[in-house]
C-alpha cells in the first residue's frame, strides 16, 4: 500500500487568529484535491509550541524526527530559529518547508537546501511602503509601535524605504508596557508630540485588538482630518478591519496578497477554497494552499529520501499559486510586486482600492538582518 506523507506540524499560539491552524489545513488539503490527492494521501502530526520560542520549537522538532519519523515538518515559526534547526534536518536527510509574515528579513545566505519559507514579505511590504509614503505625503513622518511590534523588522524597513525615498525628519515612537497592554492603549504623549511638530504622515506598527484600539482613538482625534495614517498590512486585513468599519475611515496601506485580486490563478484558488473549505479565503487559507501544492508536487522526492533535492526540483517545475510561480527560498532575493491600497470604510462596507504598484527592488537588507540577533523569538502573530 502507498504509503502517506508524513507531515509535522508546529503550532505556536496565537490570540490575534485563534484557529489560523485550521485554515491552513484547509488550505493544503484544498490544493491536494487540486493535484489529485485525498487527505489519506497526507498524515499530518500537529504539535503545540506555546509562544514558538527556540527551545520549544527544538524539543517539538526533535520529538518529530527522532520519535515520529516525519517525512517532512511545517508550520508557523520565527526565522531566528531557523539556524538552529537546520542541523536537525540535514543531519536526518529531512525537508523543512516552514511559513511567516515576514516580521523579519532573512539571511541572504538562505539556511540551506532543506529548508524553505513561505513568507507574507512584511518586510518588504514596509519598505516598500516607506518609500511610497514620503513621496506621496512628504518627507516628515511619525512611526509608533508597542515594545511588542517593535521588537522585529517592521519598523526600520520602514524606516528604510523611507530614506531611500529623500525623508528629512522620521520620528519614531516605542510604546512601553504601561502605555500599551491588555488594560488600555494610553496615547497622550502621541498625540501631544504630533501637536507640537505635526508630521506629514503616521505610521502606525500594531497587532490585535490594539490595531482597532489605536484606529477608534485617532478616528476620535483632530489630527484625522490633517495628517493621512498608513497602516502596517496585518493591520488593514478586512477580518480586522470589520470590527471599526463604522468608525467611517480613510486609511492607506499595503497589500502582499489579496483576495479580490483578479489574477487567474488567484481567482481559482479563492473559488476553489471556498468551495472546498466553506468559508472566505483569508491570507492564512492561502499560505495552506502554497504549502499543499508545494508538498503535493514534492511528495515523490521526499518519499525517495531526497530532502536536499526537494526544493530545487519545486522551483525548476515553476509551479504557479494565488501569488504566482510559488517562492519556497529562504533568502528573501524574490522581490515580488507590493500593492499600495486606499481604504475607505463604512457601516456596511470596507472599500479597498489600489493605487500604485511598487517592491522592495534595490533594498538591501544585510545591515537589516543584522540587527536582528536581539528581538522577539516568537512569531509575529504569536501573542
Amino acid at each position: 500500500m502507498n504509503r502517506p506523507l508524513k507531515v509535522g506540524f508546529l503550532m505556536p499560539y496565537s490570540g490575534i487568529y485563534p484557529y489560523y491552524a485550521q485554515h491552513v489545513m484547509a488550505g493544503i488539503f484544498c490544493a491536494a484535491a487540486k493535484m489529485k490527492f485525498s487527505q489519506q494521501d497526507f498524515a499530518f502530526v500537529p504539535v503545540y509550541v506555546g509562544q514558538g520560542g527556540t527551545k520549544a520549537i527544538l524539543e517539538a522538532m526533535q520529538k518529530l524526527l527522532f520519535f515520529e519519523a516525519v517525512d517532512v515538518v511545517t508550520g508557523m515559526v520565527n526565522i531566528k530559529v531557523l539556524n538552529e534547526i537546520r542541523p536537525l534536518l540535514e543531519n536526518h536527510n529531512k525537508l523543512g518547508l516552514f511559513f511567516d509574515m515576514g516580521e523579519l528579513a532573512p539571511s541572504l545566505a538562505g539556511y540551506g537546501p532543506n529548508i524553505g519559507l513561505i513568507s507574507m514579505n512584511f518586510w518588504q511590504a514596509q519598505y516598500a511602503l516607506g518609500q511610497w509614503a514620503v513621496k506621496e505625503f512628504g518627507k516628515d513622518g511619525q512611526i509608533i509601535a508597542p515594545i511588542y511590534e517593535a521588537g522585529f523588522n517592521l519598523n526600520a524597513a520602514f524606516v528604510n524605504g523611507a530614506g531611500a525615498a529623500g525623508a528629512e525628519k522620521l520620528h519614531s515612537m516605542v510604546l512601553p508596557e504601561d502605555l500599551a497592554n491588555k488594560d488600555g492603549l494610553h496615547l497622550d504623549g502621541f498625540f501631544a508630540a504630533l501637536e507640537k511638530d505635526p508630521p506629514h504622515f503616521v505610521h502606525a506598527i500594531f497587532t490585535g485588538k490594539m490595531g482597532n484600539h489605536f484606529l477608534q482613538q485617532w478616528r476620535s482625534s483632530k489630527f484625522y482630518d490633517t495628517i493621512p495614517l498608513v497602516l502596517v498590512e496585518n493591520m488593514a486585513y478586512e477580518d480586522m478591519l470589520d470590527d471599526v468599519k463604522h468608525l467611517g475611515m480613510k486609511v492607506y496601506s499595503s497589500s502582499s496578497w489579496n483576495r479580490k485580486d483578479e489574477s487567474v490563478y488567484n481567482q481559482n484558488f479563492v473559488k476553489d477554497f471556498e468551495d472546498f473549505g466553506k468559508q472566505q479565503s483569508n491570507f492564512f487559507g492561502m499560505i495552506g494552499y502554497e504549502i499543499g501544492l508545494s508538498l503535493s508536487t514534492m511528495m515523490p522526492l521526499i518519499k525517495k529520501g531526497e530532502a536536499a533535492n526537494t526544493l530545487q526540483s519545486l522551483k525548476n517545475q515553476g509551479v504557479t499559486g494565488p501569488r504566482g510561480v510559488l517562492d519556497v527560498d529562504a533568502d528573501g532575493r524574490q522581490r515580488p510586486n507590493i500593492d499600495i491600497t486606499r481604504i475607505i470604510t463604512n457601516n456596511q462596507h470596507i472599500h479597498q482600492t489600489i493605487i500604485a504598484q511598487t517592491s522592495a527592488v534595490g533594498y538591501d537588507t544585510s545591515f537589516l538582518y543584522q540587527e536582528t540577533v536581539s528581538g522577539w523569538q516568537n512569531p509575529y502573530l504569536s501573542v
